[in-house]
């Protein structure tokens, strides 16, 4: 669904060149242009339809501008580099805003099961129903788009903001897919409109908790993942004059990956032959990442 090869070739050919960091950009402002978009044609529909889903739905999408926007001057701040304060760079700021995107979206969800509680006593019919399903077949349109450049983005850069604001627009795809069951059904059903709300607010809910996760391991310096150590490991040992991996420490802070590893060389090297591997197992490891900061000390045995 969001893995088409002819559309990743043709992305891949068109964005060639472009770092990490302006792909990600570009991600994130395509999020405020779309949510935009969104919020103009889901108010239109909702003042005609009176529908409980597409006033929640407008609700989360103007919370979805406000993160894409501030998420795009987050990342323009992360790619500061390093100063005085802040000898490691700026790189965290993607965790904390990360952390910002999971309160919009908890906030989201809370308010739309307050609106389902509100009008579980008394719904109100749906009117103009024909309208709020054109308009959501847009909406369906014009999230996939962005949904599929964002997922495209965060394959490429590992970018944790661009993870984030996916679960927003991917909350808001299913949403959107909600709302259309309810304006179709709401003649048969009064309570059709509250139940995809709870439903929609309960998926909404379930992103926050993946959003909170993804933004711990950034903030808590986890490890990068097995497979990715593996082949860190993999690439160290291939430099000749290499024994052993004594230490191996990782850590990611947004885009930018840290490795720190004390290697075993042969104790009858000297110490400008141990230092020329040093510096080939740095970069060897470098050539892995677009973003890495790399330290190697190298032990005799």
């Amino acid at each position: 669904m969001f893995n088409i090869t002819l559309v990743n070739k043709v992305l891949d050919v068109y964005f060639k060149g472009c770092s990490s960091a302006d792909l990600a950009k570009k991600s994130v402002a395509l999020g405020v242009i779309t949510s935009c978009f969104l919020i103009a044609i889901k108010c239109i529909a909702w003042l005609v339809t009176d529908s409980l889903s597409l006033q929640a739905s407008m609700s989360d999408s103007i919370l979805d501008a406000l993160s894409s926007f501030l998420a795009y001057h987050a990342l323009i701040f992360s790619s500061v580099k390093f100063d005085d304060n802040h000898n490691y760079g700026h790189e965290k700021v993607e965790g904390i805003m990360a952390l910002f995107q999971c309160l919009v979206v908890v906030y989201s969800g809370i308010m739309i099961f307050k609106e389902a509680y509100e009008s579980f006593a008394d719904p109100q019919p749906i009117s103009n129903s024909y309208v709020g399903i054109i308009i959501m077949v847009v909406s369906c349109v014009a999230v996939y788009q962005l949904l599929y450049f964002q997922r495209y983005v965060a394959f490429k850069t590992d970018c944790l903001l661009v993870k984030g604001d996916s679960l927003h627009y991917m909350s808001d795809f299913f949403m959107n897919i909600c709302i259309m069951l309810s304006l179709i059904l709401s003649g048969f059903f009064a309570y059709i409109d509250v139940i995809c709300g709870v439903i929609v607010g309960c998926y909404v809910l379930f992103n926050a908790l993946l959003i909170i996760k993804n933004a711990l391991i950034d903030l808590m310096d986890e490890s990068l993942p097995k497979k990715v150590r593996e082949d860190i490991i993999d690439t160290v040992k291939s430099v000749k004059g290499v024994k052993d991996i004594k230490i191996l420490r990782t850590r990611s802070a947004g885009m930018k990956k840290y490795i720190d590893a004390r290697i075993i060389v042969d104790k009858k090297l000297s110490f400008a032959d141990a230092n020329k591997i040093e510096n080939e197992v740095e970069n060897r490891i470098m050539q892995m990442f677009e973003k890495v900061d790399v330290l190697i000390k190298a032990e005799t045995k």
